[in-house]
């Protein structure tokens, strides 16, 4: 009862006015930023997005953002925030938060997208007797379909975090909606080659902004070759989708180079393969990077910390990779995996597995409302228990290293749990019921 309460009130309100709704929230919380950052220690802009606006600043100056201590970004992020310089401080904050707002009208698109086209292969012989009746026939999904898919952008619109996190000037949003719309274009029903080509351009403008889309490419890829006999044959929609990725992230990188020398290969690429970073954070290898920060890391290290997560994408990506019911999935595990294992975690990165989320969650009809909402639980109680030790250290100056190391090994491992329950739970969305038509 209590759920056919809620669909009805999903029906009477639509998906317009929950991203009218959202856009007015984040608005809310970038005034409220404003009035923090003025008032208490505690600031609510991210560092992150001052060191951009800095060079941002560099750039409307003719010189290199660069030139700006700690800018470790593409150039063109630099450009996309030159408004902020130039208008007023808060208009990159409104860009992300856009970006945040087209990444729950892709998840809605993707699903919608999915769900057509499921119905379309398994009623086929339906769907053209229909259409011979006077040519009038048009497609409409049921509401309940429709219903599914906007409770998945509900899912990213109102999720706290992710508001937080792009109010807060962080550029992660912008990252995802790459993503989102590589997954889109891979996914539309028309299937030709014209759209992998564009998905590959899009996927390389991906990995120009941030590395971690590059973990995709081997899911993408077997995708794109699923018709393929042998794993090994390489069809044209491939090698479109390659010569696209190739062609945008190449160019990007030539121009910019040219622009600003091999400072800018080294801050926004290699920088992000070889960083240390010895302050308190999430991640599992914070404290022996802390321990070790006067030493350099041996091949054997980055083999045992390497290997575990390696092992995951690969085996993800070649399970789950070349099927479209399943390559969502491939690519949110991919991102929780990255996420969870990086030597670097800080509370953005959680929007590099938010985002594709939403896209699955109609996947896990075998668990249970009380499971989802103990493992949301989980995951939410081990973050706090990390915050406390960290704001002792951070702005009391309290020695916690030992217990921000025991909170985050209880992080990870919740990640792992949580990450097993899923996948076990996990399943291909039921087909359609020719009846409902």
């Amino acid at each position: 009862m209590k759920l056919k309460v809620l669909a009805d009130a999903l029906k009477t309100i639509s998906f317009q006015n929950h991203l009218i709704l959202s856009i007015l929230i984040r608005c809310l919380l970038i005034v409220y930023g404003e009035i923090q950052d003025g008032v208490s220690e505690v600031p609510y802009t991210d560092i992150d997005y001052k060191v951009v606006t800095d060079g941002a600043r560099y750039v409307t100056n003719d010189q290199s953002p660069f030139n700006r201590h700690t800018y470790r970004y593409t150039p063109l992020l630099a450009y996309l925030l030159v408004p902020n310089v130039l208008l007023h401080k808060c208009i990159g904050k409104i860009l992300f938060s856009i970006g945040d707002i087209l990444v729950a009208v892709l998840i809605y698109k993707v699903i919608i997208d999915e769900y057509t086209a499921i119905f379309e292969h398994n009623s086929s012989a339906v769907m053209n007797r229909l259409r011979g009746q006077k040519n009038s026939f048009k497609f409409r999904l049921p509401d309940r379909y429709v219903i599914n898919a906007k409770i998945g952008a509900m899912i990213w619109l109102y999720n706290p975090l992710t508001m937080v996190i792009a109010t807060r000037g962080n550029g992660d949003s912008l990252t995802s909606l790459l993503v989102l719309v590589t997954l889109w274009l891979l996914l539309k029903p028309s299937d030709n080659q014209l759209q992998y080509f564009v998905a590959g351009l899009v996927h390389g403008l991906a990995i120009h902004f941030r590395l971690y889309p590059l973990v995709f490419s081997l899911s993408m890829f077997l995708y794109a070759g699923r018709n393929n006999q042998r794993i090994w044959k390489i069809n044209a929609k491939q090698i479109c989708l390659v010569i696209g990725t190739l062609f945008s992230l190449v160019a990007l990188t030539t121009f910019f180079y040219r622009l600003y020398g091999s400072q800018f290969i080294y801050e926004t690429y290699i920088y992000h393969l070889v960083r240390k970073d010895t302050r308190h954070n999430f991640s599992l290898y914070f404290y022996m990077q802390y321990l070790n920060a006067d030493q350099s890391v041996t091949v054997i290290e980055k083999l045992l910390t390497l290997a575990p997560q390696l092992f995951i994408l690969t085996l993800s990506s070649l399970h789950f990779g070349p099927n479209r019911k399943t390559l969502p999935f491939s690519i949110f595990i991919q991102s929780f995996t990255m996420v969870t294992f990086n030597s670097v975690l800080t509370s953005q990165y959680f929007v590099w597995f938010l985002s594709i989320l939403p896209l699955c969650w109609k996947n896990f009809s075998k668990l249970k409302i009380r499971s989802i909402c103990s493992y949301a639980l989980l995951w939410f109680l081990t973050q706090a228990a990390w915050l406390f030790p960290a704001y002792l250290l951070e702005f009391k100056g309290w020695n916690t290293f030992n217990m921000l190391w025991m909170q985050g090994i209880m992080f990870f491992a919740a990640n792992i749990f949580i990450m097993e329950r899923l996948i076990a739970n996990f399943g291909a969305v039921a087909d359609f019921r020719l009846k409902e038509f």
